[in-house]
């Protein structure tokens, strides 16, 4: 084997490398977007900080309740969390495109320990592991629909633009209606 690299030896590898580097980008589906964290009940969420959904969530007369914990793990900028940063969305069984959002209009943020208080919270380091209280009110649910809640970390970046808007977390479940009781439990 000759060790001459000439111009035609360049080209042709070259080319087998881009061939290489356009194929690997078609198994980027295949893993999970690291700037759209999923998980189910009780899993810890990473993006910009830790965020773990605690409990199961309850539900009673169209009221659905959870606890969020969550710790800011970067210096860079404040964790945001207001009622806009929430979304609750329940996709009917059986239908396909009838998602019904939950929005800020329906949620209430409280931080456990700060009184009757709801506001805004900016969570820094400094600020260690919080626990939010959130309630959304309204909700229809029947048995086997599948349930979204989301969190936006950040929504908007420091120049106002809505960079972070593809950046959160959700927590997949399916609604269980027990039918003699009617009580609603999440799996």
């Amino acid at each position: 084997m000759s060790l001459e690299f000439n111009r035609r030896s360049f080209l042709k590898y070259s080319a087998a490398a881009a061939v290489a580097v356009a194929g690997s980008s078609l198994l980027t589906g295949c893993g999970e977007d690291e700037y759209q964290k999923t998980g189910k009940i009780g899993s810890t969420l990473k993006l910009m900080g830790t965020f773990k959904m605690k409990d199961a969530p309850t539900f009673d007369n169209g009221t659905f309740k959870t606890t969020i914990n969550i710790k800011c793990t970067t210096d860079k900028v404040p964790l945001c969390v207001t009622r806009g940063n929430f979304e609750l969305t329940v996709n009917s069984t059986g239908k396909s495109k009838d998602d019904v959002d939950y929005l800020d209009n329906a949620i209430t943020v409280k931080r456990q320990g700060a009184g009757s208080s709801g506001g805004k919270f900016d969570l820094t380091t400094d600020d260690g592991e919080q626990d939010f209280d959130i309630t959304v009110t309204g909700v229809t649910l029947k048995d086997g629909d599948k349930v979204e809640f989301k969190y936006w970390p950040r929504i908007q970046a420091s120049s106002g633009n809505s960079g972070y808007t593809r950046a959160f977390c959700t927590w997949k479940m399916t609604a269980k209606v027990d039918s003699n009781t009617g009580k609603v439990t999440f799996g």
